[in-house]
């Protein structure tokens, strides 16, 4: 296929578009406005220490099952001391360390045998029936799915404890050669944490390893590069399943390989002279922001009130497509 012919050339322009010259862009998990007390600060990010990465972590791992503006209307709510429950490395470790239930003991002992859940409004567990702790502190903060309030728990156990991070950050370049493959032995790593997997940790791991994503806040980079992940949310599978062959396999698997095939025919220094010639993060990230029809409207996007589309438009994965048609024929949705 002629590059000029690819389907991502719409959504790519119209995404290059709005990033502007991605030197002054400030990321939403560092806006205040966005995320609230879950935002961390620019500049320790960009030294990343294990305090700043910690509430990156949980903060993007918060971005499940629920759209993303619902999300962010969520972290804003809490206040900094609920922040701190889930999301504050020094605080967690004290919360584990203090302590005395057994399965606290090791992230085998805990996930093993961590049975706190949450019934209704009702938070507790079977091993210390109404003895007061931190993951059950932490489900009342997420408010969320039954037992997402081990998550914090399991990260700190499983990556964080006793200078941990360093250490398997250490492990990996020294064991694997190449940094795109680093990125992706890092994804499978953070994705065995408790309610995280594949998704939103490559999620996680990109935005430290993603230079464009975030110019100056991308402390893993150059030794890890995570160009060459993507993140199959709602939104890029249904761009991909749009945009591919009918009777494709709709697996992440699937997806994942189309978006990077798409990517290798492509140079993205054509669409702005700083972004990386191949970068599938990046092309899905433009998929990503292109078909997100909450977040646009969230932003403003003029496209959500016009009646006709716009030049840059790429009518089959346009979010508002469908509500100008109706507007067009007169018809209205119930």
């Amino acid at each position: 296929m002629n590059p000029a012919e690819s389907p991502l050339i719409a959504p790519l322009r119209w995404y290059c578009a709005r990033r502007g010259d991605g030197v002054s862009a400030v990321p939403f998990y560092c806006d205040v406005a966005q995320v609230g007390a879950f935002a961390v600060v620019p500049d320790e990010l960009a030294v990343g220490t294990d305090a700043p990465i910690f509430r990156l972590f949980v903060a993007l791992a918060m971005y499940q099952a629920l759209r993303d503006v619902t999300i962010m209307r969520q972290q804003r709510s809490l206040s900094r001391r609920s922040m701190r429950v889930v999301a504050d490395v020094a605080t967690v470790k004290r919360s584990i360390c203090r302590h005395a239930c057994s399965t606290l003991g090791s992230v085998e002992a805990f996930e093993r045998g961590c049975d706190v859940a949450k019934n209704g409004s009702a938070v507790d567990c079977g091993t210390c029936p109404g003895v007061a702790c931190h993951v059950k502190d932490a489900t009342r903060v997420f408010n969320r799915m039954g037992d997402m309030g081990k998550l914090p728990t399991s990260a700190w156990l499983r990556h964080w404890q006793g200078g941990g991070l360093r250490a398997l950050l250490d492990e990996v370049c020294s064991t694997e050669p190449s940094p795109a493959r680093r990125a992706a032995l890092l994804v499978e790593r953070f994705a065995r944490v408790h309610r995280v997997g594949r998704k939103l940790a490559s999620m996680f791991v990109s935005a430290l390893s993603t230079p464009a994503l975030a110019p100056g806040l991308t402390p893993w980079f150059p030794d890890i590069d995570g160009n060459d992940l993507v993140v199959v949310d709602t939104n890029v599978a249904r761009a991909v399943d749009a945009l591919r062959e009918p009777g494709e396999a709709k697996t992440y698997d699937a997806r994942e390989r189309w978006v990077r095939e798409q990517a290798a025919q492509l140079d993205l220094r054509e669409f702005q002279a700083d972004l990386p010639a191949y970068s599938p993060r990046l092309v899905q990230e433009a998929l990503y922001t292109f078909c997100s029809k909450s977040n646009r409207v969230a932003r403003g996007d003029a496209c959500a009130s016009r009646s006709a589309p716009c030049t840059a438009c790429a009518p089959s994965l346009c979010p508002f497509a469908g509500a100008r048609e109706r507007l067009a024929t007169g018809a209205h949705s119930a």
